[in-house]
């Protein structure tokens, strides 16, 4: 690797490092209490840190002298996924989206004898500018994934990283059980709700929260994996071992286990069942790979059955009723008046991909296409999203992206399971457990909402699949002494 060796240069390094990391901790932070992220203000912020990160990433490699972009499986998928949306709202001539498009053709035919105008140039979107949005909110997580794959390369960065997600998950648990038991009708005790909703902390709907925690609850148990063995390292007996539960190495791992259990509590006090079911799913992925007889630990499976148990018996302690109610939804299925209504409008949506099957209506045109297809019975209730990603991926993308994301998930998960049954360490296996928990949580969510077209949710779902590849598949490095002063304050 090449090094900068004026002062000038490495000053400049050091400040567009500090720019990456920097942005990378605010993106953390802001997102979630930015009431999810999901209005316009709080997304341009978000998208304007993201690309000013991607700026700093590429001059950080100039000023070092090497470009270099890690090779990871999802690569392809994200240009495919950009180019794909490109095609979408590129103007193309009639006879072009006929062939392409036949349903999307009738209707611009049908539109310009209502209105009298004609036009020999459409866009396979049938709103371009909702997919340009869309288009930008793409561009920014792609960007996102590769600057934290690449970026961070140390054991050190990484920590960081995960230890800031924890604390920020820990604090909106808090945040969201003390609102929950002193709710006012308003976020955050003064913001009223304009257009309705079922909040939760700083959410509007708690499916949404639920999706966050699912997310970083696996993440902590995969920490304390990581950093339990260490604990033990150099212990000769069980004296020694009691002995270190004084350490301070120690306390700050029952930090984290207690932590852990506040954020289950405050999934539980949702009522959500689908993040119910989400957590439980994340918690059998675990424990199925614990159960690879190489990687078998007793230690490790204690943690996690007492972790369950625990975060169950403390959501039944502060609200029994609640956590109670929940499990009796569950029970009901689709009996459920709430589950019986969403089925209705998956068919709908079925109906509304099946209209466009090779190019879709365009992305982030759901809402604007699935009025002609719902049912009479909705009356006026508007739908921006179809309680389900998959399928809206299929009304707005067709059976290309479909077929896009099926291959990608095949092909990334395979990969990043290899690279965890080949890691070595407790740092690599523990971490990667708990990363692979935390994407497959959000995954199973994903069949029953939209919390992939949450901002917040996105940002840290690509975050943990960016430190998935880095941490199972390229591996975190000890910065050699040459590197470190480089990269410091002249």
């Amino acid at each position: 690797m090449l090094v900068t060796r004026s002062a000038a240069g490495r000053r400049f390094v050091w400040i567009s490092d500090g720019v990456v990391e920097y942005g990378l901790y605010f993106l953390i932070i802001f997102t979630p209490f930015a009431f999810g992220t999901v209005e316009p203000w709080s997304i341009a912020i978000a998208e304007v840190v993201v690309f000013t990160m991607a700026l700093a990433w590429g001059l950080t490699m100039v000023g070092r002298g090497e470009i270099r972009i890690e090779k990871t499986p999802f690569n392809i998928c994200w240009l495919l996924v950009l180019a794909f949306g490109l095609l979408q709202i590129v103007p193309l001539p009639l006879q072009v989206i006929r062939v392409l498009s036949p349903k999307a053709y009738a209707l611009y035919q049908d539109m310009a004898i209502d209105s009298g105008l004609t036009a020999s140039w459409r866009t396979l979107s049938l709103y371009p500018y909702a997919t340009k949005l869309e288009l930008l909110r793409l561009l920014a997580l792609a960007l996102l994934f590769w600057v934290v794959a690449n970026h961070l390369r140390t054991r050190q960065q990484v920590d960081r990283v995960v230890r800031l997600i924890m604390v920020v998950g820990f604090l909106l648990a808090i945040f969201g059980i003390i609102q929950h038991f002193t709710w006012n009708g308003r976020l955050y005790w003064v913001r009223e709700l304009t257009q309705g909703g079922i909040p939760f902390g700083p959410y509007v709907n708690k499916n949404h929260f639920a999706g966050y925690m699912e997310m970083v609850i696996p993440l902590s148990l995969g920490y304390l994996f990581a950093k339990e063995r260490d604990r033990y390292t150099g212990a000769s007996g069980w004296r020694d071992r009691l002995l270190r539960w004084g350490t301070p190495e120690a306390s700050r791992l029952l930090l984290i286990y207690f932590g852990g259990l506040i954020m289950v509590a405050a999934l539980l006090l949702t009522g959500s069942r689908a993040g119910l079911f989400s957590f439980l799913g994340s918690m059998l992925v675990v424990s199925l790979l614990l159960s690879i007889r190489r990687f078998r630990r007793k230690r490790w499976w204690g943690i996690l059955a007492l972790f369950v148990a625990l975060g169950f018996a403390y959501a039944l302690w502060l609200y029994a009723e609640k956590v109670l109610q929940t499990f009796a939804s569950i029970r009901l299925g689709t009996d459920n008046p709430a589950a019986h209504f969403r089925l209705l409008v998956w068919q709908d949506t079925l109906r509304l991909g099946r209209e466009y099957p090779w190019t879709g209506t365009g992305f982030n045109t759901f809402s604007w296409a699935f009025p002609l297809y719902k049912r009479p019975m909705w009356g006026n209730l508007h739908y921006t999203h179809t309680e389900n990603d998959y399928l809206q991926a299929f009304a707005e993308g067709g059976l290309p992206f479909i077929a896009l994301l099926v291959l990608t998930l095949v092909w990334g998960g395979a990969q990043l399971l290899s690279g965890w049954s080949r890691s070595q360490g407790s740092h690599a296996r523990g971490l990667g457990l708990g990363l692979l928990g935390g994407l497959v949580a959000l995954l199973l969510h994903s069949v029953s909402d939209f919390n992939l077209h949450i901002m917040a949710n996105a940002i840290l779902f690509v975050l943990l699949l960016a430190l998935a590849c880095r941490v199972l598949i390229f591996g975190c490095a000890e910065p050699p002494e040459w590197k470190v002063a480089a990269d410091r304050w002249p």
